[in-house]
């Protein structure tokens, strides 16, 4: 393991890539920032296959959030008798007062995807296969009395970072398109469950339906 450091101001971990976070795990070159901390692209040794691990900031209400989340993906894991399309959580752990949990690696979000192509729409007929497996997705959170509450293109994942380059056109130098439609659910941090009271102010605010806005005067 790597000396012990500091966390940050905001309470997340300090590391340099390249070094272990664990004897079975290594920081290779990735990591992503979010409110709840970050997701590091790690070496597991013992399966000789990358994975991304969920390092929550060391403060009380985010480690809270976590282990909802990480009660909500092993019931979604329970039941999972096919393909559910929700990120499978591989095993999660406690470090340095940093709750981290593994997930299987995925690639990028759709949103990261349409940055990279300048927000450039998907095809249709790709749009058409995104929405056909995240509602399958909800549909199966739904049959277990879960809310995910905060779909958006950024928890929304490819399952392959592999992709196409089109040829250029007068609209735009390149375009890329993944080479699967493949998608899974993720962050599932604010899901709620339907049979227990929860906030009627749910989503990211910027996603957030009018009726949810509008709340009962809708």
């Amino acid at each position: 393991s790597p000396p012990k450091r500091v966390d940050d101001r905001e309470g997340h971990y300090v590391f340099n890539l390249g070094e272990n976070l664990t004897p079975r795990c290594e920081f290779p070159i990735a990591a992503v920032v979010g409110t709840f901390g970050r997701v590091l692209e790690c070496w597991d040794r013992n399966t000789r296959e990358f994975v991304a691990i969920k390092v929550i900031r060391s403060i009380s209400k985010y480690r809270d959030a976590a282990m909802i989340e990480i009660d909500v993906l092993q019931l979604l894991a329970r039941n999972d008798k096919s393909s559910s399309r929700c990120v499978q959580i591989q095993n999660w752990f406690d470090y340095r007062n940093h709750i981290c949990i593994v997930f299987e690696k995925l690639g990028p979000s759709l949103y990261d995807f349409l940055k990279r192509n300048k927000y450039c729409p998907f095809p249709v007929d790709l749009v058409r296969e995104f929405g056909r497996q995240l509602l399958e997705s909800v549909a199966y959170m739904h049959d277990l009395q879960l809310i995910h509450t905060d779909l958006k293109p950024e928890n929304i994942l490819l399952v392959s970072s592999d992709h196409i380059k089109l040829p250029a056109t007068k609209e735009t130098h390149y375009r890329w398109l993944p080479k699967s439609s493949a998608i899974k659910l993720i962050d599932f941090g604010s899901t709620a469950y339907d049979n227990k009271n929860h906030s009627s102010i749910v989503s990211t605010r910027h996603y957030r339906a009018p009726e949810i806005i509008l709340g009962n005067h809708c």
